[in-house]
């Protein structure tokens, strides 16, 4: 077999908010997670942009919040079919687990093609910038035509030093997407009650609940600062606009590490954002391996 079917080629999923012209020119295959608002369904990162997606999001009333389903099974197998014209080695790198069935229905494509190629199916724990930071990374070994179990070996490794937090003003959002039950959501509602999430081997957890926005944001910044050198940080929020909570967050973070030049603002994508809601916001750290 010659060494062009021998390279690793990469698939993902759009809960991994890769530009997907960036996908393009590094033969990664994005599959589209079905976001479906107000009775229309569009295909996140191609219907849409993040930008207009999040605004269809942030009008729709909580009774009309969105929802989400995976890329379907009939869809990896095209991929990986496709794929096979061109390798024999597959790294399919998604979405948590934890907060979505991505994985579940990328094995059982998988499982279709066992014995006529190699289709590692991995979870990443995680979601949006940390899932798009193992995809980049994962991208880069394998156009330098590293081998596929080194890379998988690699990229389990890495899952375990990205983390993030976030938090969620509005409880109905939790409420809808099932994180919260609905008489939770009303009672943490009339206590004032703003829950501080993290994302906990790919699962999102409330650790700790505060009373204040800017208590909350605190604690935002609290999370960032146990790590003293992180290799890439960025905050996430599903609004395109910035507000007065953006900017807090924002300043205090360039107090905390003020040697990081460039500290950006972005998109939360879908997943996260049908959970923290319009008005939520977090961050998300890769520490460096």
């Amino acid at each position: 077999m010659n060494d062009r079917k021998q390279k690793v080629r990469i698939v993902t999923d759009s809960a991994s908010q890769i530009d997907m012209a960036w996908a393009h020119d590094n033969h990664v295959a994005v599959l589209a997670q079905q976001v479906t608002i107000d009775g229309h369904t569009y295909r996140e990162g191609i219907d849409l942009s993040d930008d207009e997606l999040a605004e269809k999001m942030i009008t729709a009333p909580p009774d009309l919040w969105p929802r989400i389903q995976p890329p379907t099974v009939e869809e990896f197998s095209n991929t990986y079919r496709q794929l096979l014209r061109e390798t024999s080695e597959i790294i399919s790198l998604h979405v948590s687990s934890r907060l979505s069935d991505t994985i579940r229905n990328a094995r059982l494509a998988a499982d279709e093609y066992r014995g006529r190629c190699n289709i590692t199916v991995l979870d990443s724990q995680s979601v949006g910038l940390g899932l798009n930071i193992l995809v980049r990374k994962v991208s880069q070994f394998a156009n330098e035509n590293v081998p596929s179990e080194m890379i998988v070996r690699y990229t389990r490794g890495v899952v375990k030093h990205i983390y993030g937090a976030f938090i969620a003003e509005d409880l109905q959002y939790m409420a809808h997407s099932g994180c919260l039950r609905p008489a939770q959501a009303v009672l943490g509602k009339m206590l004032g009650v703003i829950p501080f999430l993290t994302i906990e081997e790919g699962e999102i957890v409330a650790i700790e609940k505060v009373r204040s926005v800017d208590r909350a944001v605190e604690k935002l910044v609290e999370f960032a600062a146990e790590f003293e050198h992180p290799e890439e940080l960025a905050i996430l929020q599903l609004s395109p606009h910035s507000d007065e909570k953006t900017a807090n967050l924002m300043s205090m973070l360039k107090l905390t590490f003020p040697k990081i030049h460039e500290l950006p603002v972005r998109n939360c994508g879908a997943t996260i954002g049908c959970i923290i809601g319009p008005t939520g916001i977090g961050v998300m750290i890769y520490e460096g391996k």
